[in-house]
């Protein structure tokens, strides 16, 4: 049998080892960090948008918030309710007006109000801060608005329903001839603003928001014409003024003054932005033409406030006021020309003649 030579398998050979004292045998450094370069620019901080928290699945809860009350679903509600609820059940799908409704019934909103002739509130979601709301109708002009005042002074219904305080079922048939409307009757007439993500014009918090003012529009109707751009108590004021003339007899007449465009209907300025000249009469006082002469109606103020309260009573009460009103406006006049200067100076010297004898 031949010998056969052995293989690499059959005799493995050791491992090379470096002989003791080499290099590589001598113990290795330790590694020393490198110390950071202080002129190396800070990295910038990122700022609480870049950092994403997740949001919680329900919304943040509101202590005393604004909800639907439990009667609000269990009664039959207003026409006006039910008319403005409709119509935002029209402009949105079911899904979002039910997390709308959901947010009324958690009392979401922590405040809603009819100002600035719009419906603001603020709904609180799952961010931190509320949404601003607001919800906003075209408003009538002063042109309008008299063209209103005319026609509901002529029907007798309408007037006597507003002056109580109360909005008829059938009042677009007032407004309808007069090509208006007080109530919207559809979606795009109500203008939606909110700065969440939502999907506009009309996201879950203006839901919660729109029915909310839907019940605050059944309990308080004449609100609408705040909404409108109207003060509540200066439209019926007028109202009222405007049937007494259409209504008076015989007596003292009543004196009207229908609003001027330009000058009734204009803003008011905020008084925090003229603080520093708030007792100066401004360059516009020396525009004004506001001669000192007898006006065409005596005694405007006594005849709009119409006969004297105390009916019982022997004294001529008005025809006092009167003669004061005479007697200040004749000595406004006089000074205005000079007049009373030449008696004043007349009497002096009449006094100093009558002093000499």
């Amino acid at each position: 049998m031949e010998n056969s030579e052995p293989t690499a398998d059959q005799n493995p050979q050791p491992p090379a080892t470096a002989p003791k004292g080499s290099v590589d045998d001598a113990p290795t450094a330790p590694t020393v960090p490198h110390a950071p370069d202080p002129h190396a620019p800070t990295p910038p901080r990122p700022t609480p948008d870049q950092i994403r928290r997740p949001l919680p699945l329900n919304p943040r809860r509101v202590r005393g918030g604004v909800r639907l009350r439990p009667q609000d679903e269990k009664e039959t509600p207003h026409w006006v309710t039910d008319r403005v609820r409709r119509l935002v059940e029209r402009a949105v799908s079911a899904e979002v007006y039910a997390e709308g409704l959901e947010y009324a019934r958690l009392g979401q909103t922590r405040r809603i109000e009819f100002e600035n002739g719009a419906a603001e509130a603020s709904v609180q979601g799952r961010m931190s801060r509320p949404y601003p709301v607001t919800l906003r109708l075209k408003h009538f002009s002063a042109e309008d608005r008299d063209r209103i005042i005319e026609s509901m002074a002529d029907q007798a219904l309408y007037a006597a329903k507003l002056l109580a305080r109360e909005v008829p079922a059938n009042i677009e048939d007032l407004f309808a001839p007069l090509d208006l409307k007080l109530f919207p009757s559809e979606p795009d007439e109500i203008e939606t603003s909110c700065n969440c993500k939502e999907p506009k014009p009309w996201c879950k918090h203006a839901v919660c928001a729109a029915i909310l003012a839907a019940h605050k529009l059944g309990r308080e109707p004449l609100s609408i014409f705040e909404l409108r751009g109207q003060s509540i108590e200066h439209f019926i004021a007028m109202l009222s003024d405007r049937r007494a003339l259409s209504n008076q007899g015989p007596g003292p007449t009543l004196v009207y003054q229908p609003q001027i465009p330009g000058v009734s209907d204009r803003a008011p300025s905020e008084i925090a932005t003229d603080l520093d000249n708030f007792w100066e009469p401004g360059g516009q006082l020396d525009e004004i033409d506001a001669p000192l002469a007898e006006p065409e109606v005596s005694h405007v103020l006594l005849r709009r406030l119409g006969p004297s309260p105390f009916t019982e009573s022997r004294f001529p009460l008005v025809g006092l006021m009167a003669t004061c009103y005479e007697l200040t406006s004749e000595h406004a006049r006089r000074e205005a020309d000079g007049s009373d200067d030449l008696d004043d100076e007349h009497t002096e010297e009449s006094n100093d003649e009558t002093d000499d004898s």
